[in-house]
Order: structure tokens, then sequence, then C-alpha cells
């Protein structure tokens, strides 16, 4: 069984770098905005196991003000918040 879908995900220059298993191989593409993932993780869904860098718990050395805002960018693309709220991991 193929494992399709967005399955890693790094942090990269304030962004995040998909990494994605579709029926013709792997591609990535990038998002720079909580909207840019959320088109991506519609358009490519997300697979059923879905693994981390280690750049995402240290996101501060790739760009973000703080080591926990990849996470919370992922977070906020993966489970949308009411507007005017941020979802927590």
């Amino acid at each position: 069984m193929k494992n399709l879908g967005i399955n890693f995900v790094n942090a990269n220059e304030a962004g995040l770098i998909f990494t994605i298993d579709t029926d013709k191989g792997s591609i990535q593409r990038r998002c720079d905005t909580v909207e840019d993932g959320q088109f991506w993780v519609g358009c490519y869904g997300v697979a059923q196991d879905l693994f981390l860098s280690s750049d995402m718990d240290f996101a501060s050395e790739e760009g973000f003000a703080d080591d926990g805002d990849a996470k919370l960018m992922l977070n906020s693309i993966l489970n949308p918040a009411p507007t005017g709220q941020v979802a927590y991991w």
C-alpha cells in the first residue's frame, strides 16, 4: 500500500516544504503562508504517516521568529481555527 499525500515537512526560509508522494513519484511544494499550505493539502491530502524534519524543532534557524513557529504554522494548516483564532499544538 502506498503512503500517498504529504508525508514529510521541512522548515525552510520562514516557510514550509512539503514532500508529497504521488502515483507518479515524489514531489515537493513550498508554502509561505497558511493559505498556501491549505491549498497543497487540498490538492494532495496528507499521507497516513506524516514525518517532520528536525528543523521544525529549530525553526528560528530557518528564518522563523521562534523555534515553535514552524509547528504552529503546520498546525494552523492542518487544523484551521475559526477566524481570528490561532490553533496550537
